[in-house]
C-alpha cells in the first residue's frame, strides 16, 4: 500500500470515528469544520462510504449518520473477541450475585470503552451503553485501567485530554489524581460514587492477559441502592469474577 492509500484509509477512519452516540448525524457543514477537510473533498469521501453502505444520508433531516453495514461488521468484532466471551457468561453470574449492572471495559487510545454489559433486572438502573467511551479518570472502571498504565501514559493523559469535571466527585487535580491510582494499585480495586453520573456509584477491579492488566470488570448501580459495607461485599465478588476470567485468558495465578 503506498503512502496516498495510507492517508486516504486514514482520512476514512477519522470521518468514522466522527460519529458517536452524542454525535451521530453531521451536515457536510459541520463535519468539514469539524475535520478542517475541504466540503468538496469530504463530500467525495462521504458519498464513497454511502455507496458501500458504511454512511448514509438520512432522507428526514440531511444529516449523515452511520450505515447498517457497520452494524455488521460490529457484530462480527463482537463474536471474534475473546474476552468478551469468555467473560459474558461470568457477568451474568455477577448480575444474578449482585442484582446490579456489570460492565466490561478496555483502554484504548487515552479513553475507556464499554465492550460489554449485562443489565440489572432493576427499572433504576445507569445509562451505560456497549461502545461508550468515557475518560479514564472519572469512574470505578476507569480509574482501575488508568491505575496500571505506565506512568508516563498518565501523564499523557492528563497532558493531551485534561481532567474535566464530568460529575461532581470527578476527581480534576492531577496530584490528587496521581495518589488515587497509587491507593486503586495497593488496594486491587476502585470504587468511585458520582465520579461519572448524577447518584450513581461503582467497583470495579482488573482483568489480567499476558502478566498485563487487559481490562477492568465493574458493578455499577444507583446510590440510592449503595452503602459502604455493600460495597465491599460487591468488591470481593468483582475480584473473583475477574480472576476466573483472567485464569481463562490464560492468566497464570500463583496459589
Amino acid at each position: 500500500m503506498n503512502a496516498s492509500s495510507v492517508k486516504t484509509v486514514d482520512r476514512l477512519v477519522n470521518i468514522l470515528d466522527c460519529f458517536s452516540q452524542e454525535q451521530s448525524g453531521w451536515s457536510l457543514a459541520e463535519l468539514s469544520a469539524h475535520l478542517g477537510l475541504p466540503k468538496s473533498t469530504l463530500h467525495r469521501f462521504l458519498v464513497s462510504l454511502e455507496s458501500h453502505n458504511i454512511l448514509r444520508r438520512d432522507p428526514a433531516d440531511k444529516l449523515w449518520r452511520l450505515g447498517y453495514r457497520l452494524v455488521t461488521w460490529g457484530e462480527l468484532a463482537a463474536e471474534s473477541t475473546g474476552l468478551r466471551h469468555v467473560a459474558l457468561p461470568i457477568m451474568h453470574d455477577l448480575v444474578a450475585a449482585t442484582g446490579e449492572t456489570v460492565v466490561l471495559t478496555v483502554y484504548q487510545d487515552q479513553e475507556v470503552v464499554c465492550i460489554e454489559k449485562v443489565e440489572t433486572s432493576h427499572s433504576v438502573r445507569l445509562a451505560l451503553g456497549v461502545g461508550t467511551r468515557r475518560p479514564p479518570h472519572a469512574g470505578a472502571s476507569s480509574k482501575i485501567l488508568m491505575a496500571y498504565l505506565p506512568d508516563e501514559e498518565v501523564q499523557a493523559i492528563i497532558r493531551n485530554r485534561g481532567l474535566s469535571q464530568v460529575c461532581t466527585n470527578t476527581i480534576t487535580d492531577p496530584d490528587e489524581l496521581v495518589a488515587e491510582l497509587g491507593r486503586v494499585r495497593e488496594r486491587g480495586y476502585a470504587e468511585s460514587v458520582e465520579e461519572t453520573d448524577p447518584g450513581a456509584w461503582g467497583v470495579a477491579t482488573p482483568i489480567y492477559e499476558n502478566g498485563d492488566v487487559a481490562a477492568a470488570i465493574g458493578i455499577v448501580g444507583p446510590s440510592l441502592r449503595f452503602t459502604s459495607e455493600l460495597a465491599q461485599q460487591y468488591v470481593a465478588l468483582c475480584r473473583d469474577a475477574a480472576l476466573q476470567v483472567s485464569i481463562l485468558l490464560g492468566a497464570k495465578i500463583e496459589s
